[in-house]
C-alpha cells in the first residue's frame, strides 16, 4: 500500500499487546511489557548481550588546557570479562567548558553544576560547539575501537573476542549491541567522576551511531535524555514504512553490506518483513517517559525520514500513556545525511528544557507532510483513558 509517496508494507503491530494475549492497563502492566519488548528486540534484531562488567579499571587522565580556557583530558578504561587476560582498551575523550561559560549558565540557571555538570555522550568522535558553549561537559566514546566495521565483511572485534573466548557462543550481538553495551560501559565510569551530575547525562551518536545511542538509551534507563540522529533503519526508521530511495531491511542485511551490525538471522526477515512482531516504535517506546529526540535531515532519504515521522507517531501513544507526551519529540532541518550545529542546538534545547526546567522556544511535534495519517499507520488503540494519537502533520 503506497500512502503520497510512502510504502506501508503492513499496519505497525500494536506495543501494548502482553505476550499473552493481554493488553497493558496500568503502569505496572507496561513494566512487565517493557521487560517483554527488551527480550524481543534482542532476541530477534540485536542479538543478546552481557550486563555489567564485573572486572573493570579506569587510569584518570591529565587536564590539557585547550582553546577558550576550556579543558580536555583522556581517560583509559580498561574492560575484561573475567580479570584473567589483559582486557580491552577504550580511551575516553572528556571535554570541559570553560569557567566563563559554566558560569554564565549558572547566572540564569541557580542549580546549574550544583552536583557536577551535565554530559552529553557522543557515541563516536564529534564534539559541537553548541553545547560545550552551553556549559555541557561533551564525552566522546570511539566505539569503532571495540568494534571495527568493514562494508560486507564483519570483523570480530576486540569484545566480542575475549567474551566468546570464556562463555563461546552465549551472545549473538551484532555490532549495534556490542557498540551499545559499550555505551552502558562508558556511562558506568561517568556515573563516578565528580565533575559529573550522574542524573543529568545524554547520549547522542548519528548514522549508525545514532542506532547505537538509540538502543543503549532505550535499554538503560540512566541516561536522562535520547538522541538518535539520522539514525534511519535499525535505529529510528521504520521497517514497515518507507520512503523513496530508503535504506531497508533488505539493504541494510545484504551480505555485500552491514549484515555483521544485526542479529544472526535477522536478514532472514527481509522476505518476510510485513511479518515482523515489532516495528522501532517498540524500541523507541522502551524510553518513554524520559526525554527523546530524534533529530532528522529532511532530504537524507537514505534514513527514511517519512518512515522515522510514522514511528514517531507511533511511539506517541506509549508517551501518552505514561504522562509524558511532551517528552516524544522530532525535530527536521534542510539538508541531507550530517550532524549540524542546528541539531546540537536542538539537543540543547531539551537538555536545559528536562534537566532544568529552561523552556524551549521551537515547537518538536512536527513530522513531514509526507507522512501518512496516524490511522494509516497502525489500527490499535492505547489503553483507556489516553490519547488514540494526534495528526501532527503541518
Amino acid at each position: 500500500m503506497s500512502d503520497r509517496g510512502a510504502s506501508i508494507l503492513a499496519p505497525l503491530p500494536d506495543p501494548f499487546r502482553i505476550a499473552d494475549g493481554r493488553r497493558v492497563a496500568s503502569t505496572d502492566h507496561w513494566r512487565r511489557r517493557r521487560e517483554e519488548i527488551v527480550a524481543l528486540l534482542l532476541e530477534i534484531q540485536y542479538g543478546t548481550m552481557p550486563g555489567r562488567l564485573r572486572h573493570a579499571t579506569a587510569h584518570i587522565g591529565e587536564w590539557l588546557t585547550t582553546a577558550g580556557g576550556r579543558r580536555k583530558r583522556i581517560d583509559r578504561l580498561v574492560w575484561s570479562p573475567s580479570g584473567e587476560n589483559p582486557g580491552v582498551t577504550v580511551d575516553v575523550s572528556i571535554h570541559l567548558p570553560s569557567t566563563d561559560e559554566i558560569e554564565a549558565r549558572r547566572t540564569k540557571i541557580a542549580a546549574f553544576g550544583a552536583d557536577g555538570l551535565p554530559a552529553v555522550l557522543f557515541v563516536g568522535r564529534q564534539t559541537h560547539e553548541a553545547l560545550l558553549a552551553r556549559g555541557y561537559v561533551v564525552v566522546n566514546y570511539p566505539n569503532d575501537t571495540i568494534e571495527p566495521m568493514e562494508i560486507g565483511r564483519p570483523v570480530l572485534g576486540p569484545v566480542r573476542a575475549l567474551y566468546r573466548e570464556r562463555y563461546g557462543d552465549r551472545f549473538s550481538w551484532g555490532s549495534i549491541a556490542t557498540w551499545a553495551w559499550g555505551a552502558m560501559r562508558v556511562l558506568d565510569h561517568l556515573v563516578e567522576l565528580p565533575e559529573i551530575d550522574r542524573s543529568r547525562i545524554a547520549i547522542t551518536g548519528h548514522s549508525r551511531n545514532g542506532k547505537t545511542a538509540l538502543l543503549a538509551g532505550a535499554l538503560d534507563e540512566r541516561f536522562a535524555v535520547v538522541n538518535p540522529a539520522g539514525s534511519g533503519c535499525a535505529g529510528a526508521g521504520s521497517y514497515l514504512v518507507l520512503g523513496p530511495g530508503c535504506e531497508d531491511l533488505e539493504a541494510l542485511t545484504d551480505r555485500a553490506r552491514w549484515w555483521g551490525w544485526t542479529a544472526p538471522g535477522f536478514e532472514a526477515w527481509a522476505a518476510r518483513v510485513a511479518e515482523l512482531p515489532f516495528d522501532q516504535h517498540f524500541l523507541m517506546g522502551l524510553v518513554a517517559p524520559r526525554p527523546l529526540l530524534r533529530t532528522e535531515g529532511g532530504d537524507d532519504a537514505w534514513a527514511n525520514p517519512i518512515g522515522t515521522s510514522a514511528t514517531y507517531l507511533a511511539t506517541q501513544p506509549i508517551y501518552d500513556f505514561l504522562g509524558a507526551g511532551a517528552m516524544n519529540m522530532i525535530a527536521y532541518r534542510e539538508g541531507g545525511h550530517a550532524q549540524t550545529e542546528d541539531d546540537a542546538v536542538a539537543l540543547a534545547m531539551v537538555c536545559d528544557e528536562a534537566l532544568y526546567g529552561v523552556p524551549r522556544s521551537v515547537e518538536m511535534d512536527q513530522v513531514l507532510p509526507e507522512t501518512p495519517n496516524p490511522e494509516a499507520l497502525f489500527e490499535w488503540t492505547p489503553p483507556a483513558g489516553t490519547d488514540a494519537g494526534v495528526d501532527r502533520r503541518p
